[in-house]
């Protein structure tokens, strides 16, 4: 059996046929037995170095050298001693609060510009923007234009076809997505590469002509008034002597 010696004994600890004749011990208490070692072992020593690496820096720059120091004596990765200052209270980095507009500008951008834009323009890091965006319950996805797998769908095309589109440079792709216009300008130069019986319709549509988006007149928005006066101008066209209608065109060709 798996995790059982060949010659098993009793396991002078668990008390079962399963220890090893070496140690009689079975590989679980064998585990247990062993001392606990932690990585990261901070001292009285390790923290008083670190206090004066605080103290004794009056610039950024001073205090980055004397980290620097601690990382190569100690072997402590960054982030383990930039935490042992927190839990000592040793940072003396302030944080800036966000204000309305900012975060109105977040709401606007989010998902039109990449995090790295949006940390430009507000003058904050990559790491507090996308922090923020979470606590607003925004996504920091850039939506705009289409991935391969939506124009996939919209267009009823095969991946094969819309990787073959690209290659030929016919679509482009911008942080990953392909945007709008340049879908737009295949539709437009290259139909013969897709089945209208095949794309959706209504997307189709609204891009290629973007007044069917808008709302059509509704049949509660119907105006009496306007039918009545309608009407009157098309009976008083009627009898006038000019311009026959179609109708009566007909009527004289019948005879």
């Amino acid at each position: 059996m798996r995790g059982v010696p060949n010659n098993p004994v009793k396991c002078i600890t668990c008390r079962r046929m399963n220890g090893c004749a070496s140690d009689r011990l079975c590989h679980g208490c064998r585990l247990l037995s062993r001392p606990t070692r932690r990585k990261f072992g901070w001292t009285p020593e390790w923290d008083e170095i670190l206090r004066r690496s605080y103290t004794n820096s009056t610039r950024r720059e001073e205090l980055s050298a004397n980290l620097d120091n601690l990382q190569k004596q100690s072997g402590f990765t960054r982030n383990v001693i930039l935490s042992r200052a927190v839990q000592l209270g040793l940072s003396f980095s302030k944080r800036r609060p966000w204000t309305d507009e900012e975060a109105r500008v977040l709401e606007e951008r989010s998902g039109e510009a990449t995090v790295k834009s949006l940390a430009t323009r507000l003058n904050r890091s990559h790491s507090s923007v996308k922090a923020k965006l979470k606590d607003l319950g925004l996504s920091a996805r850039v939506s705009e234009g289409y991935t391969q797998d939506d124009l996939r769908q919209l267009l009823g095309a095969s991946t094969r076809s819309i990787r073959h589109w690209l290659a030929r440079g016919w679509l482009r792709l911008v942080n990953g997505r392909i945007p709008e216009a340049s879908v737009l300008r295949f539709l437009r130069l290259h139909s013969e590469q897709y089945h209208l019986g095949r794309v959706n319709q209504a997307w189709f549509k609204g891009l290629l002509f973007p007044a069917f988006n808008r709302t059509p007149q509704r049949r509660h928005d119907f105006d009496p008034a306007r039918a009545a006066y309608s009407a009157e101008t098309q009976s008083s066209r009627a009898l006038q002597p000019y311009g026959a209608s179609e109708f009566e065109s007909n009527s004289d060709v019948a005879r």
